[in-house]
């Protein structure tokens, strides 16, 4: 026969034992059932999973979603099973995206299954047949970016998705995942170069070739850029993508310099093969002749971009040393403040060293230019004038 005494000790113990081995948490997160508006966690998966009408269903997953992941892990398991077994459409696509909103703010604290999220929204949008739920599945699986690792090549095959979203979606979580997308560069690719895609996952993918970083795609993209045909869109994310990387890019150099001078090149184009160019560096050189012109360029962000590119090149500028400097010299003078401060912070960036026998007429300038009335050019010679005298 148990004690009265023995009784009262061992709810002691059990609980002494559930909290020396890590479980106590666990056993008190049971005991207490998270709820919401006076119905329990499990009430609203019972709404979620069998509720008659799509309101109702709706109502239970936002009551799931409300209470969270970190009040409980059936959340997360209520709503994979959820994207994969829920007879609405509606409530799968929901679903995922809040799959994938919780995989996103996870931290590595967190009891959050992040294999498994990614594993249900790659079965979701490999197989569902409903394309709102595929593209809601390519778009959460984007939203987790590095956590996505293991889901590339179901991504890259969305991009022949039937469905022109699903598609716009794959190529726009592809780019925003990046290096991690080396996997499905090729895929990536053709889908860039097929000109019966929709524009829009065109230029996703382009995006996502200069952050996969690959000099692979340096060919294709200087290709599409240097159509004049092409979407103008389309060939800015080309620029762009070029520009990010760098130094790999060193062979699109004279297609960026043609856009950025020619007549039919909008504005926003011209801005993204000035700011390519820049981001070349002294690989850019070819492309100096075109960069002088550009400081005439009507638009003063292609004059001042265009400036900063020159600023790159330092002893590159060769024999047209003098003619380039002058140029920048005379860009002290424009009618755009902004512009006059970049020529002048691109002249103490070139250094004595790419100013060369100009620096004597370079610093007299600049010396002027710290009694200008305007405060911000003042200043700005005298920060060119201290980089030069090595301060």
């Amino acid at each position: 026969m148990v004690s009265i005494r023995s009784w009262m000790i061992m709810p002691i113990l059990c609980i002494s034992v559930a909290y020396a081995s890590g479980s106590f948490r666990l056993l008190r997160a049971e005991d207490e059932e998270p709820t919401f508006r006076g119905k329990k966690l499990s009430e609203w998966i019972e709404q979620l999973q069998n509720g008659k009408e799509l309101r109702d269903r709706q109502a239970g997953l936002i009551a799931v979603q409300l209470i969270g992941p970190r009040k409980s892990r059936k959340v997360t398991q209520a709503l994979i099973a959820a994207v994969r077994e829920n007879t609405e459409e509606n409530i799968r696509a929901r679903a995922a995206l809040a799959l994938g909103s919780i995989a996103a703010k996870a931290r590595e604290e967190d009891d959050i299954p992040i294999d498994k999220i990614r594993d249900a929204l790659a079965a979701s949008l490999r197989s569902d047949a409903k394309a709102a739920v595929r593209r809601a599945a390519a778009k959460a699986l984007g939203e987790m970016k590095g956590r996505t690792i293991g889901a590339v090549d179901v991504l890259a095959l969305a991009l022949k998705d039937a469905d022109a979203g699903t598609r716009t979606e794959a190529a726009r979580s592809l780019r925003l995942l990046g290096r991690n997308a080396d996997e499905a560069l090729a895929e990536v690719q053709n889908a860039l170069k097929n000109t019966k895609l929709e524009r829009l996952t065109r230029v996703h993918c382009a995006y996502a070739l200069g952050h996969i970083g690959s000099s692979e795609a340096v060919p294709l993209l200087k290709e599409i850029l240097a159509d004049a045909k092409n979407d103008t869109e389309l060939r800015r994310a080309c620029a762009e993508a070029l520009g990010e990387l760098g130094s790999k890019a060193a062979d699109s150099v004279l297609a960026l310099a043609a856009a950025l001078t020619a007549k039919d090149s909008d504005a926003v184009l011209r801005r993204a093969c000035a700011e390519a160019l820049d981001q070349i560096g002294p690989d850019a050189r070819p492309a100096l002749p075109a960069l002088r012109t550009a400081l005439k360029d009507d638009d003063q962000f292609v004059r001042s971009l265009s400036l900063h590119a020159i600023s790159q090149m330092g002893r590159e500028l060769g024999d047209e040393r003098k003619a380039a400097i002058d140029d920048m010299l005379t860009a002290m003078d424009d009618n755009v403040l902004e512009v006059r401060i970049t020529a002048i912070e691109a002249l103490g960036n070139l250094g004595t060293d790419g100013l060369g026998d100009q620096s004597k007429a370079v610093v007299t300038r600049l010396t002027a230019a710290t009694r200008d009335p305007q405060k911000a050019i003042s200043e700005a010679a005298k920060v060119a004038l201290k980089k030069l005298q090595g301060g």
